[in-house]
């Protein structure tokens, strides 16, 4: 369908297509794939807020609103709610470095080295101490920054970890995975007192530097990636390679870290930021009820995915490959474009307002956006129902939040009896997706899933792999969930969730529980604001709310969300640790216990 169709031509074909006879009926499991093929298209780019591809994909939604008759509920009577996002990051006029000593030798940009998009923008000259693999591991007892003093120095470091292709290496558990991450490395490096850090691939991986991308905050230290050829003629006068370095840990299975006698390097980065536009888009159906229009539901997904990788894609050897997201979350957005189809021919008692979200791969920012500035008052949302990934049903289907409002339990059980499909129901509505945005604001959501799989935030997420029939049920499903919600003489009131207390398995990877609640929209200045903070957490106990600016985190820096995981990662529950806010201008300081998380 889309072989031969220019870019510019794209989307007022589709929508074209998409206007011409659209039955009131429940679209068949061909439509919904139709969709998501639409939507996960090589034209499309990977649907990255911001970019043409985004904004195609955005043209096409409001397309299918306009179709079923869909009132708009946008700015200025359109379908389109627009707001800022960060687009790119690129090279500015200055970026430059090599080897001052112990002889002089450039490095090209581009060829030998190049700035990764987490890096503050500066200058300097700095001797240089080889870090291994740059991990500090208290759990794993490894710490490749024993010993070594690199406060204000340049460190070089590895990327992967020790025995990276040994199954049995500590380092391959699931709740070790994260210390081979370039984040941990990066913040590691800034919070033991480094001014700068290279990072070279390890000698089994390819020797290519990563193209720059993504669009995440500077994170306080000068960051490079630098190929081995430039390190190992770094290296030759002490008669060692890259290769020698990493066999050297490799065998002993314990740091090797040591300053780089006589070695200077000078490195220059200078990156500019872009910003541009992203639009929600948002169509009504109007309630039919006297008494119950003037309340609404909000029935919504986020169409935009990665566009072709950067920071948040998990196939880093891939990188500037289109991450076309059909599960993540085309198949979402189709779902919630049939729902709309169905209650614009169908109407209901109360007033549904569908939304397309922009932004929330970057960070929630779309319904962070819907919120502060609702289609229908926000006091007046009874709930919301948000479909993430519900492209791969299998054995069940999982639905979350359902103790944020009373009666959604039960509500959920009985609407899945229908289509006969097996749940997995899931009380806490916390989640790294759109709801949680509304839940945070005090009210009740639920949250439609069917589970991770292995193409997760890859390339490979395509249609082919997307089950069709299975996307009807959860539809289904979730029509009759709205449909009851949409003509209950009393609607669910919202629940404030007390933090989980302890026992059950410890968080792994993700780190002790704190209980805020970031306000993913993110922050100008450095810091985490926090939207809310959970009832009985650690946090709420030491007295932190909503609109607080956390800064430092058990002696960890903090300027990014980036930065604060890394924190909770460092840490056990039971730690006692120093908490560092701003509000109302003023900064305090309080102490928290930390929980096990569930």
């Amino acid at each position: 369908m889309l072989k031969g169709l220019s870019v510019p031509l794209l989307v007022p074909v589709l929508v074209v297509a998409a206007a011409a006879g659209l039955p009131a009926a429940p679209p068949i499991d061909e439509w919904l794939l139709e969709q998501v093929k639409i939507l996960s298209a090589p034209a499309m780019e990977g649907r990255r807020s911001g970019t043409p591809g985004g904004a195609f994909a955005a043209r096409h939604v409001a397309g299918v609103f306009k179709a079923a008759g869909l009132s708009p509920g946008g700015d200025r009577g359109e379908y389109f709610q627009t707001f800022t996002v960060p687009t790119d990051i690129r090279l500015g006029a200055r970026n430059d470095a090599g080897i001052v000593a112990p002889f002089a030798r450039a490095w090209a940009v581009g060829r030998d080295f190049t700035p990764l998009a987490v890096s503050d923008n500066g200058s300097a000259t700095l001797d240089l101490v080889f870090a291994g693999y740059g991990i500090t591991a208290p759990d794993l007892r490894y710490d490749d920054y024993a010993g070594v003093d690199v406060r204000g120095k340049a460190v070089l470091v590895l990327t992967g970890e020790p025995r990276g292709r040994d199954p049995a290496s500590p380092f391959r558990r699931p709740d070790a995975y994260h210390y081979s991450e370039r984040r941990h490395k990066i913040i590691n490096a800034r919070e033991h007192g480094a001014r700068a850090v290279l990072l070279v691939a390890h000698p089994a991986a390819a020797d290519d530097l990563p193209p720059l991308g993504g669009v995440t905050q500077p994170w306080g230290i000068l960051a490079s990636a630098v190929t081995r050829a430039a390190v190992d003629l770094l290296l030759q006068p002490s008669g060692a390679t890259v290769r020698d370095r990493a066999d050297e840990i490799d065998r002993a299975f314990a740091p090797r870290s040591a300053p780089l006698a006589g070695v200077r390097i000078r490195l220059e980065i200078d990156l500019v930021r872009g910003r541009g536009t992203a639009e929600n888009v948002i169509g009504i159906v109007p309630g039919t009820s006297p008494q119950l229009a003037e309340e609404a539901i909000v029935v919504g997904a986020h169409y935009d995915h990665l566009g072709r990788g950067g920071e948040g894609s998990l196939a880093p050897d891939q990188a500037g490959a289109i991450h076309p997201g059909a599960d993540d979350n085309a198949s979402g957005t189709a779902v919630v474009m049939s729902l709309a189809r169905v209650f614009a021919a169908t109407r209901e008692p109360r007033t549904l307002v569908f939304v397309a979200f922009a932004g929330e791969e970057m960070g929630l920012l779309g319904s962070q956006e819907y919120v502060r500035r609702p289609a229908m008052p926000l006091e007046k949302t009874i709930a919301m129902v948000n479909l993430d990934m519900v492209g791969r049903l299998r054995d069940k289907l999982y639905v979350s939040g359902v103790d944020s409002g009373t009666t959604l339990r039960s509500l959920v059980t009985d609407a899945a009896r229908g289509p006969g499909v097996s749940l997995e129901l899931r009380g806490d509505p916390f989640a790294p997706s759109d709801h949680t945005s509304f839940y945070t604001a005090g009210r009740p959501v639920l949250f439609f899933f069917t589970g991770a799989h292995e193409q997760y935030h890859r390339p490979d997420d395509t249609w082919q792999h997307i089950n069709a029939a299975g996307m009807v049920k959860v539809m289904q499903v979730a029509q009759r969930v709205v449909t009851a919600l949409a003509s209950a003489s009393v609607p669910p009131a919202y629940v404030k969730l007390d933090a989980p207390s302890g026992g059950g398995r410890t968080g792994g990877g993700y780190g002790p529980f704190f209980g805020v609640v970031p306000d993913f929209g993110g922050n100008e200045s450095p810091g985490v604001r926090i939207s809310g903070v959970r009832a009985g957490s650690p946090a709420e106990k030491a007295g932190l709310q909503g609109g607080d600016v956390i800064l430092a985190f058990a002696g960890v820096t903090v300027k990014t969300l980036d930065d604060l995981t890394f924190a909770l990662r460092g840490r056990r529950a039971g730690d006692d640790v120093e908490v560092v806010f701003v509000r109302g201008g003023h900064e305090h300081r309080v102490r928290a216990t930390l929980m096990e998380r569930r």
